[in-house]
């Protein structure tokens, strides 16, 4: 085998190790368990709401007289369905199921999170 037969294999074996690297975050970190966790609602800085995500329901929240977003819980994934905010961006971020992630409607003052009931691994360690 040559110098460049070699150099094939190394370069061959280090991309494949740094695919292993990037792969194994997403299938750990994609497996949730239905049922295990709750959802928070905040407006304009006060909590107005906890849910359980293994529940499913959908709610409606008003801002003001004439403003309103509807958040649904179905299959363990939170969404905001409809909203009449003048961005939508609330509505676009589709679903959200894991620890932590969290939907913010800026003009309605709006803060949807998902908490988790059991305690997961650390996303970090400082030393």
């Amino acid at each position: 085998m040559g110098k460049i037969g070699k150099d094939i294999i190394l370069i061959s074996g280090i991309v494949f190790i740094a695919f292993l690297f990037w792969l194994v975050p997403f299938s750990v970190n994609g497996k949730r368990e239905m049922g295990c966790g709750k959802v928070r609602v905040f407006q304009d800085g006060k909590e107005v709401g906890v849910y359980d995500i293994g529940k499913e329901q959908t709610v409606l929240f008003s801002y003001g007289e004439e403003h309103y977003n509807l958040m649904v819980i179905e299959d363990g994934k939170v969404s905001v369905r409809e909203a009449d905010c003048p961005d939508g961006l609330c509505v676009r971020q589709g679903g959200i199921v894991r620890n932590g992630e969290s939907i913010i409607c800026l003009p309605h003052k709006l803060v949807i999170r998902v908490e988790s009931d059991k305690e997961g691994a650390p996303d970090a360690v400082t030393y």
